[in-house]
């Protein structure tokens, strides 16, 4: 079968526009692929340090605020541009700010031997990750299709 000019010129053209499809959708995906990155590397981190329990000794609780600050860190400096996972991102940081500085506060609560403090804490601490599992789902779901219309 022989090509010419014209379908040689149809099939680049085609060929283009697909590729300019994928690498726009790419991006969203890569932008998620990133934000779950995250997600899933600050899970590991706090399940390696905790053993996949919850222990209030010093040591673990220093990691703790270093990996959620870390956490946080990196989660800002994950570049997107789609409006939702912008959302996303933002909930992840609040919430891994917001680790950070309860764990600090657990710090001093057990250094100064405030048993009120503490308890204040450890109930803000399971309150802070309360919404973790719905805002993973969601960001899951919502990165299987970044293009479709959000609901």
């Amino acid at each position: 079968m022989k090509f010419g000019v014209q379908q040689v010129g149809i099939v680049l053209m085609t060929i283009s526009i697909s590729f300019l499809t994928i690498a726009c959708s790419g991006g969203k995906l890569s932008q998620c692929a990133n934000v779950i990155k995250v997600v899933n590397q600050t899970v590991t981190d706090t399940k390696m340090i905790t053993a996949g329990g919850t222990k209030g000794d010093i040591p673990t609780i220093e990691q703790l605020v270093i990996t959620f600050g870390k956490a946080a860190k990196e989660m800002e400096s994950v570049n997107v541009d789609d409006e939702k996972l912008k959302q996303y991102k933002s909930q992840f940081v609040a919430m891994y700010r917001g680790a950070t500085e309860i764990n600090q506060r657990l710090l001093i609560a057990i250094k100064e031997k405030k048993s009120t403090i503490l308890y204040e804490e450890l109930r803000k601490s399971r309150q802070i990750f309360t919404p973790e599992r719905d805002m993973t789902q969601s960001i899951s779901q919502y990165c299987k299709n970044p293009d479709a219309k959000a609901q």
